[in-house]
């Protein structure tokens, strides 16, 4: 009996393990903790999400300022970002966008000063119409990323749907606009400021061999580009002053009760002004002239010069815009939306939006380079003061002397084909005569007239047909011939632009009925102050009447060339003394 009432005892006191209440105790001490650490998190993030949506820095306004094609897209695109709540670096975002033509905009940025009466708030995102555009103000600002396209939008001319046609039959290129601005039917062509008549005109400057490499400043300021350009701002200043801008062109273009009639035919315009006026209802249709297409980039510049929180709040704000939303908004607006490939360097990569009734939206098959800043200045510059047409009497010494051997061909043959080069590269509005001279060429006459002075490109053939037949002859009548050259060149005299004669020999003055004295003499007489022409002299030798020509060409505001018939450099020196200046 006593060891049964011990045993029970014994098990009495020993009750539940210990090391099971202690795990048990831990367990619970442990679920304490990561339920409190749960509760501790949760209420920090919802503390920092109170923060957030209270603004712990309080409100910052991010200003735009974008050209007026993109201005009310980016607009409604800002209202509806800003609806979300964006909060950047502690602060909540507000977006103010501004419209500013695109070259007001770049002065004001580009100015040591930024003035807000001239663009507006000084902007932390600028979208311009084009890159080429902005690029003083870029310079001098400097860009926090990278810059892309928000949008783009082709460069094409703006004409009645009838002309359109007639235009794209021709399957014309933009180098060619010079000759259809003067031709017998010209096509009259507004030029008003703007990105998209720069386009024009540097792709009208573009070497056609090199057109897919930027315009540099060479090419631009060469004969040939100046020529080109000039010939379209000239034709350009026919059209009506009142014709000031796109719009007030486009208005004429619709307004003209027979478009082949109008004062203004065509207007460089970017595709999706073009469109935003035909779903007007407007009859306007696009010519596309053949090669690389120039394009309004419409590129997102985050300006470095703003603050930190209003360049992450414009990066932000870009990457909303280049969603589903922006390009939803930008394709219903008429432009086109960057996509593929980024670097492309053609437009296939870019959605385009569905065609509309009288305008498509074809693929574009090569963007025409950006032009280096100061070529496109320079083309600029040419259209502000364009070259006047020349008006040219070529006087070409065929005495014996210029069948001396220079080079391996005679004198005369180099410089034929010397001519053969300069003359090639004539305007079309410019004006040549082609004159020999040496004694006895026409009766008693030292000269003989082998083009009359007339449109250059046919008398430049013309007088170079007849003088692949001449031969070289005796004496060199000079003064004579340059006298009656001179007088006639002042009886053709027109007020178009630059007139001379150009002086081409290699030898001294041998006909003794006419001093050299008598013959500056006779020179001053011939001149009319109010018909200026220029004598110009091209001398192939050492030529002991150096000093009497250069008088003579001084006296007349000419300039005398020293050179070789076997120069290279013969060729430039006759096209630019035959060229518009």
């Amino acid at each position: 009996m006593g060891n049964h009432r011990r045993g029970h005892a014994d098990r009495r006191r020993r009750g539940v393990s210990r090391g099971v209440v202690a795990t048990v105790v831990v367990l619970v001490l442990l679920a304490a903790a990561v339920v409190g650490w749960f509760a501790v998190r949760d209420r920090s993030a919802e503390e920092a999400q109170q923060a957030a949506r209270a603004c712990v820095e309080g409100e910052a306004t991010l200003a735009v300022t974008a050209d007026p094609d993109v201005a009310d897209v980016l607009r409604t695109l800002g209202e509806s970002w800003t609806a979300g709540g964006p909060v950047v670096r502690d602060h909540c975002i507000t977006t103010e966008v501004t419209a500013a033509p695109t070259a007001v905009a770049a002065e004001a940025l580009a100015a040591p000063m930024y003035d807000p009466s001239v663009a507006g708030p000084e902007p932390a995102l600028w979208v311009p119409a084009d890159t080429a555009s902005a690029a003083a103000a870029v310079a001098a600002r400097g860009t926090d990323i990278t810059p892309r396209s928000v949008v783009t939008s082709p460069v094409v001319l703006g004409a009645a749907p009838t002309v359109a046609d007639r235009l794209s039959a021709t399957e014309s290129r933009w180098t060619d606009l010079p000759a259809l601005v003067t031709a017998a039917d010209p096509l009259r062509l507004a030029l008003p400021a703007g990105p998209a008549t720069a386009a024009t005109v540097v792709a009208v400057a573009t070497d056609p061999a090199s057109e897919t490499q930027p315009l540099t400043v060479d090419r631009a300021t060469s004969l040939a580009a100046v020529s080109a350009v000039s010939r379209l701002a000239l034709a350009a200043g026919a059209v009506p002053a009142d014709i000031a801008d796109v719009d007030t062109a486009l208005d004429a273009i619709v307004r003209a009760p027979d478009p082949t009639a109008a004062p203004v035919r065509a207007v460089p315009v970017t595709e999706q002004q073009l469109a935003t006026r035909i779903r007007e209802g407007q009859q306007l249709a696009a010519f596309r002239p053949a090669g690389p297409t120039p394009m309004a980039d419409h590129p997102g510049l985050v300006l470095a010069t703003a603050d930190p929180t209003a360049r992450a709040a414009a990066a932000e704000f870009l990457e909303y815009v280049r969603s589903t939303p922006g390009r939803e908004a930008f394709l219903a607006a008429g432009f086109r939306v960057p996509g593929g490939s980024a670097g492309a360097t053609d437009g296939s990569a870019d959605t385009a939006p569905e065609p509309i009734a009288g305008l498509d939206f074809p693929a574009v098959d090569t963007v025409a380079p950006v032009p280096t800043p100061d070529a496109r200045a320079a083309v600029l510059g040419t259209v502000a003061a364009p070259s006047q047409p020349a008006s040219t009497t070529l006087l070409l010494d065929v005495s014996g002397s210029m069948e001396s051997i220079d080079g391996g061909s005679t004198r005369l043959d180099n410089v034929r084909a010397a001519l053969g080069q300069a003359t090639g590269a004539l305007s079309g509005d410019g004006r040549l005569g082609v004159w020999i001279y040496s004694r006895g060429l026409d009766g008693s006459r030292p000269y003989r007239v082998l083009a009359p002075l007339g449109p250059a490109a046919e008398s430049a053939r013309t007088g170079l047909d007849a003088l692949a037949s001449i031969t070289p002859q005796t004496a060199t009548s000079t003064y004579a011939a340059v006298l009656a050259a001179y007088r006639s060149a002042v009886e053709n005299w027109t007020p178009d632009g630059p007139q001379s004669v150009l002086l081409v020999t290699d030898g001294p003055n041998d006909d003794t009925s006419i001093s050299s004295s008598t013959f500056l003499q006779s020179l001053a007489g011939a001149a009319d102050p109010a018909r200026p022409v220029r004598l110009d002299v091209v001398s192939l030798a050492d030529n002991s009447d150096i000093d009497t020509l250069r008088s003579a060409a001084g006296q007349t505001g000419g300039e005398v060339i020293v050179t070789a018939s076997s120069d290279p450099g013969l060729a430039g020196t006759l096209e630019r003394l035959t060229s518009a200046r």
